[in-house]
């Protein structure tokens, strides 16, 4: 198994508490979930050996004592077992109220008891959001089956009962009751939709609509469903045609429609959510050529039957969907000036639109999920609710070719290490050296150098942002700088064999060497307005 997962969980001051590991044995885990909760001593599991329910329980017994608020922090590289861990700890937060001896109500399966007391339907809308989230932004890496391709920050929320209370009705623990949640994503790799390394695949909701029945593939889209397989499609060809149990197929479909309608996703709304992904679908399909009007080469669009279905689905003329994909308009000096774009650039903004309309699609799926989790009224004690926050976040990723995504995810993983490392060492550092209490080389830990490189004021992002804003500004104009300011950083890696279009950083974790092609692109993350307006 790949290492494993950390776990952390502390207050929200900057003081860390305990941590754990997670192997990824999901199933041996979840078995032991159920003796667990089958024995009923989930709620006064402490300080036996380390373990994910330690974790949690602490977190609980925070709040609960100390009404103080937590955090949950769960990395790890791809595969180390971060999902599976997540959502054990959310279970365990979300029912183990019901695991209390003195609980009225001691079902322990509290999602599926209607008549609980403790709120069986906010821990049933909580717990279903994950396999929604799992469907919209998960997908098969070559590490991964089931890889997150996304962070997370949920805010378990409880109504916390005051101490005064407890004591009086006899409980030596305060009652926490969920009461609801709220959750920001971020770091979407929208990407993956136009394009995935080879033997990776795309989120699974693409393979799920695919895989669905007949009749409700003709309910969503006759013309563009039924009949078709990943094979006919530009965007899901060269990934591995293969199912993946569970997770990615038809058989799944079912689930993730129930769970979507769980949350208001249905009817009407259902059908034009499903729609758009076929619009991403078929604009993958959408090819380009060049032809010569008037003497001047211009992009066309070159599969007239793809446009004849897109402009169907889509409700808009073909003509206009053309015209928005192989010209750009634009002010100059007052007045309206339009351009013929050659072909590679209008496939470039076909596949934008591509990824802003999964990113919108992805966006409407949290705020349904908000709106029906979020506490609808004011807690029973005390003016504000309690709260348990999970991040869930990649650890490191080094790829056979690492873009733009990584760096990103490289950068957010070097920004916790030096919390970590603040938070446990810094503190204290000082005073064993006053104390001339000998600790180990601080260096080993620290990653000073790499954050100077990443964000100073000569770093990374400084030179990224400089080249954004240029009229043409290129991705090797920006490597050459960026290692030409830098080149005395302990934490940049100068290799006379790098294109150049590549650098390489030492990072906490390893080195790790970055194609730079499209960090512009990527970095601007705008969408033409022709296109928008189509």
């Amino acid at each position: 198994d790949p290492p494993a997962a950390s776990v952390s969980s502390s207050s929200s001051s900057s003081s860390s508490g305990s941590s754990s590991g997670a192997m990824k044995s999901s199933q041996l885990l979840a078995t032991a979930a159920a003796e667990k909760q089958a024995l009923g001593y989930e709620y006064e599991k402490l300080g036996i050996h380390p373990h994910v329910y330690e974790t949690s329980s602490l977190s609980y017994l925070g709040l609960a004592m100390d009404k103080s608020d937590q955090t949950i922090l769960v990395t790890g590289e791809s595969g180390a077992g971060k999902t599976e861990t997540i959502k054990i700890v959310m279970n365990h937060l979300a029912t183990v109220e019901s695991t209390r001896p003195s609980s009225p109500h001691p079902s322990l399966d509290l999602v599926k008891s209607s008549s609980s007391e403790h709120g069986a339907g906010t821990v049933e809308r909580v717990l279903r959001a994950n396999p929604l989230f799992e469907a919209f932004g998960n997908a098969k890496t070559l590490r991964n089956d089931n890889s997150s391709r996304f962070g997370k920050f949920t805010q378990l929320q409880f109504d916390v009962e005051d101490h005064d209370l407890a004591h009086r009705e006899g409980r030596h623990i305060p009652i926490c009751e969920l009461a609801g949640s709220k959750c920001i994503t971020y770091l979407l790799e929208k990407s993956r939709v136009v394009s995935v390394s080879e033997g990776e695949r795309t989120f699974h909701i693409f393979y799920q609509m695919l895989g669905a029945p007949d009749t409700d593939k003709e309910r969503i889209w006759k013309e563009g469903l039924v009949g078709f397989d990943t094979s006919d499609f530009a965007y899901l060809r060269n990934a591995p045609a293969d199912s993946i149990d569970g997770l990615a197929s038809g058989e799944n479909w079912s689930e993730t429609v129930d769970a979507l309608s769980i949350f208001g996703i249905n009817d009407d709304l259902f059908l034009h959510l499903m729609r758009s992904l076929c619009v991403i679908l078929q604009l993958g399909n959408l090819t380009f050529g060049m032809d010569v009007v008037e003497g001047e080469e211009r992009s066309t669009i070159s599969s007239p039957d793809v446009l004849s279905k897109l402009s169907s689905i889509m409700g808009v003329p073909e003509e206009e969907i053309e015209s928005a994909m192989t010209k750009r308009s634009f002010s100059m000096r007052g007045e309206q000036v339009t351009i013929a774009l050659k072909d590679n650039e209008a496939k470039d903004g076909c596949d934008a639109l591509a990824k802003e309309i999964y990113a919108r699609v992805f966006d409407l799926l949290v705020a349904k999920i908000n709106d029906c989790t979020e506490p609808t009224s004011s807690p029973t004690h005390g003016d504000d609710y309690g709260t348990i926050s999970l991040l869930d976040i990649f650890g490191f990723e080094s790829f056979t070719v690492n873009r733009f995504e990584q760096l990103c995810i490289n950068y957010a993983n070097e920004r916790l290490q030096q919390k970590y490392v603040g938070d446990n060492f810094q503190a204290i550092k000082s005073e064993y050296e006053d104390e001339g209490i000998n600790i180990f080389d601080f260096s080993l830990i620290d990653n000073s150098h790499v954050m100077e490189l990443l964000e100073g004021k000569l770093g990374l992002i400084t030179q990224l942002n400089e080249e954004c804003v240029k009229k043409n500004g290129e991705d090797e104009n920006f490597v050459y700088k960026f290692n030409l300011v830098n080149s005395d950083s302990p934490s940049l890696l100068q290799n006379p064999l790098h294109r150049n279009y590549e650098f390489a950083v030492r990072h906490y974790a390893a080195p790790i060497k970055y194609d730079a092609r499209k960090f512009i692109e990527r970095n601007l993350d705008k969408i033409p307005a022709d296109l928008l307006k189509c």
